[in-house]
């Protein structure tokens, strides 16, 4: 009997919170250590913005196969409402993650690593308008618009707007993954 009643709990699915608790754990880790190994790398490669976009599109394919995971272990269908909540939720326990390495890169292990970041995508911004050809004065104006933006963002408080801030995009991207990781019943007419 006891054999049996393990067996039962060993097929027992996760409830959608454990799930995706899981997986923004892993989610966050993995943001988290990539950013270090780009620090470690070449720091300057935190403001490079194909590094950036590979960064997401792991971030992205990451949180679809767990919504397809969990689909797979909690039942052959998952709707679009469970869909979103679970890449929702994985968004925003991975981004509060990948915040703390952040504020612990910025604020502990490199103190000046913002203003370096800040600098080196100044120059890429002055370089690429160079390269399409933009008059000097749009060129300063654009150094002086990053400058002002960047001024405060690796700061200790800019970090945690910025956590607000992804959890606002969090909304909008779940409603990607949701469409895209949901799977209806099919319905037949009687």
């Amino acid at each position: 009997m006891e054999t049996e009643n393990i067996n039962q709990e060993d097929t027992i699915p996760p409830t959608l919170f454990q799930h995706a608790l899981r997986w923004g754990l892993i989610v966050g880790l993995t943001s988290g250590i990539l950013s270090l190994l780009l620090y470690a790398v070449d720091y300057s490669l935190l403001a490079d913005w194909k590094v950036g976009l590979s960064l997401f599109a792991i971030y992205i394919g990451l949180t679809i196969y767990s919504g397809i995971s969990y689909r797979k272990e909690s039942g052959p269908y998952l709707p679009f409402g469970k869909a979103y909540q679970h890449g929702f939720l994985i968004f925003v326990v991975s981004g509060l993650i990948a915040t703390v390495f952040n504020i612990l890169l910025f604020q502990v292990i490199d103190s000046d690593l913002g203003g370096k970041v800040t600098e080196v995508a100044i120059e890429k911004t002055a370089e690429m308008m160079n390269n399409f050809g933009a008059p000097q004065d749009q060129i300063d104006k654009a150094i002086d618009d990053t400058r002002e933006r960047m001024a405060n963002q690796y700061t200790l408080i800019g970090q945690f707007k910025g956590y607000g801030f992804i959890i606002i995009v969090s909304a909008i991207l779940a409603l990607i993954t949701g469409l895209i990781v949901r799977k209806s019943e099919p319905v037949f007419d009687k």
